[in-house]
């Protein structure tokens, strides 16, 4: 039998006091009827003095078990209380783990029914996988470190917890408003926005937040964490960095996007998917040089779905790999019927990153026979951004097919000049909302003009989005720019009309 420390003195101290027993009442018994056979001559005074130095002795020995034991039984509970505490926090960050968090969570949206309301802030790193790749998991240990440090000293250790990757949590109870949680979440991300500095590489951190409250917003734990996660995804579209409540809004918005995503997923399979094409015009000859294939969602109760409607739903779902294959697939065979136009595809960094991409790309150029001269694809500079560590090698390896590389959208973003040294971009596609500004915006025209001269020098084509005036083409020329998009030449197309255009009244006026 196993026994424990504390069993095994346990039995010691019954054998000592049943052997003490036995043998005092032996001696007893002898001293009563037998002196002789103990060599005494009055047994009244041996039998209690025999009882008195055995429970001397016996308690001398069980006084120092009892201290022996109390001794082991208070390291038992120390170390049993720190097993207790390590089961509740995460090792890495010192606060609570994502299973004790989620539960005490639990016990006070309970407690919120009746009392205090509780509010749940979801935290999340931006663009923390993009640091973790360039630096290294050791930097990205030291960067979650400090993020579980400031939230236990901000919000206290115990309403801190780390679900899992780099995204957090915190509760606050008490007093709950939409003025407090924006309060104490700004608090926070100024705390979180410090530098960390690993091996003499530092780097500032950066976080969104999602907040949501019991009882006004859910009392069930997990529609609760959906609420603040569905805030925190407002934060992130609103630009990062910032502080986003839920509201019932939100809610609205998701059960329109839940639906939208599964009527999308029967769209792909039952070819309710168009593909529009916008020329792209020289501005020296006036010729069409390329198109841009855009996709249109004909839906038969909805109409004509506008891409910005459904591609940032598809991009939140799985559905955005299936999608982008079935656009690459589809503009492949039509742009083999137009050897001599380039068609540009726009592809969502989820697609881009896909390990199956550039397999899908190649196995689309073999089976329509398009040629991967006639092919670009469009990329933002949120892309690059985002994957910074990634994104190079996998635009080199469609370069090196033949496909061309496409910068859309360039002034909207970060617009860091380095990007067009480091990748291998084709063409600058300047964001319309630059250039259509150029007529009333002296700083937009100057802006325009740089980027148009930086892209001559580095020998990049240069494509003026959003023309729809005489006015917009006239200061676009003006700029430098090289080519030119918008609704002032063609509005998107259908394929079948592409060739009609292009054979007639396509060009315009030579500058």
């Amino acid at each position: 039998m196993d026994l424990t420390v504390y069993d095994r003195r346990a039995l010691r101290v019954r054998w000592v006091l049943a052997l003490g027993l036995i043998s005092t009442s032996l001696f007893w018994y002898l001293a009563d009827f037998h002196p002789e056979l103990l060599g005494i001559s009055d047994a009244e005074w041996f039998a209690p003095a025999l009882m008195l130095v055995f429970m001397a002795g016996f308690g001398g020995y069980a006084n120092g078990l009892i201290r022996e034991l109390r001794s082991h039984a208070t390291e038992h509970h120390r170390k049993s209380e720190e097993a207790r505490l390590l089961a509740r926090i995460d090792p890495l960050t010192k606060i609570l783990n994502r299973a004790t968090f989620l539960d005490d969570l639990n016990a006070k949206i309970r407690t919120a029914q009746t009392g205090a309301p509780v509010a749940l802030f979801v935290v999340d790193l931006d663009r923390f996988k993009a640091m973790n790749d360039i630096f290294g998991h050791a930097f990205g240990d030291a960067v979650l470190k400090r993020v579980g440090h400031v939230l236990g000293r901000e919000v206290g250790v115990e309403n801190a917890g780390r679900l899992g990757g780099d995204e957090f949590a915190f509760m606050l109870t008490g007093a709950v408003s939409q003025s407090i949680c924006e309060t104490v979440g700004n608090r926070v991300l100024e705390a979180l926005n410090e530098a960390v500095t690993v091996s003499g590489r530092s780097v500032q951190i950066e976080a969104s937040i999602g907040v949501a409250w019991s009882p006004e917003h859910d009392i069930d734990r997990l529609d609760l964490m959906g609420c603040a996660d569905l805030a925190l995804y407002l934060a992130k579209q609103g630009g990062r960095g910032r502080v986003a409540c839920f509201d019932s809004g939100l809610m609205k918005e998701e059960r329109y996007r839940r639906q939208i995503e599964r009527e999308l997923r029967g769209a792909i399979l039952m070819n309710e998917l168009e593909i529009h094409y916008q020329p792209i015009h020289g501005l020296t000859d006036g010729r069409i040089s390329s198109l841009e294939a855009l996709v249109r969602w004909r839906h038969p109760v909805r109409g004509l779905i506008s891409p910005a409607d459904f591609i940032p739903i598809a991009e939140r779902s799985s559905l955005i790999e299936k999608l982008g294959d079935w656009v690459f697939a589809r503009v492949c065979a039509d742009a083999a019927h137009w050897p001599g136009l380039k068609v540009s595809i726009n592809v969502s960094p989820v697609q881009l990153k896909a390990r199956g991409f550039l397999d899908m790309v190649k196995k689309c150029l073999l089976a329509t026979g398009c040629s991967p001269q006639n092919i670009a694809i469009e990329i933002t500079e949120g892309v690059i951004m985002d994957e910074m560590a990634g994104q190079a090698e996998h635009l080199r390896e469609l370069r090196a097919l033949g496909i061309g590389i496409w910068l859309d959208d360039f002034g909207s973003g970060y617009s860091g000049l380095s990007y067009l040294r480091d990748f291998p971009i084709d063409v600058i596609k300047i964001d319309k909302g630059l250039v259509q500004d150029m007529a009333s915006n002296h700083a937009n025209r100057v802006f325009v003009s740089a980027i148009a001269q930086l892209g001559h020098g580095l020998d990049r084509q240069v494509v003026a989005e959003g023309i729809e005036t005489e006015a917009d083409l006239t200061l676009a020329r003006a700029a430098g720019c090289s080519h030119a998009q918008g609704y002032h030449f063609a509005r998107p197309m259908a394929a079948k009309d592409i060739a009609a255009y292009a054979g007639f009244g396509a060009s315009i006026r030579a500058a």
